[in-house]
């Protein structure tokens, strides 16, 4: 008799038993049993070379313990936070994010731009000044025409003229947001 004849006739012998043993011993849904029965058959097969004959039932619960305990433990390990990933794959290992703030460099350029802005703002006229501040504060042309009670014509005509002398003074084209009225 071949190995693989064996194993398919103690298959055919006691798969049932060893899904009963599973919702028996550990009190599984049936379909988990059948899960692990396969595992543990999986694992008789592998070791089939070591198998002598004898014992065939006790042989076979105790490949059926050893597969419900590993699983066991494997659930303990997955319920503790750990990750399971393979050694040999190089995907596995995350590359450390990249840095979320800019770094001091863009800082400091950034802070040099808002100064740069905040000394041209204030060089310019009184009304255009007013003007470029409620825009640059998300006010819309009306509600910057009601507070400083001058017409929405008025407000526009300042914000231009504003804006013009700002990026000139500023040698930036893109040196303020882009106008959404």
């Amino acid at each position: 008799m071949t190995n693989d004849d064996r194993f398919q006739a103690l298959y055919r012998k006691y798969y049932k038993r060893m899904v009963r043993f599973y919702v028996l011993s550990f009190r599984v849904t049936e379909e988990d049993a059948e899960e692990l029965t396969q595992d543990a058959f999986f694992r008789f097969l592998e070791a089939m070379d070591e198998y002598r004959g004898d014992a065939e039932w006790a042989y076979l619960e105790t490949i059926a313990r050893n597969v419900a305990y590993n699983r066991i433990r494997s659930q303990k390990t997955a319920k503790r936070g750990a990750e399971m990933i393979d050694i040999h794959d190089r995907n596995a290992i995350p590359e450390p994010a990249a840095p979320v703030e800019p770094d001091y460099a863009q800082r400091e350029e950034t802070v040099l731009r808002s100064k740069r802005l905040r000394d041209a703002i204030a060089a310019l006229p009184l009304g255009s000044r007013e003007c470029i501040q409620l825009w640059l504060n998300e006010f819309t042309y009306d509600e910057i025409a009601k507070f400083l009670k001058i017409s929405v014509d008025a407000v526009k005509s300042r914000l231009r003229d504003a804006k013009k002398i700002l990026r000139a003074r500023l040698g930036d084209p893109n040196a303020l947001p882009e106008d959404e009225e």
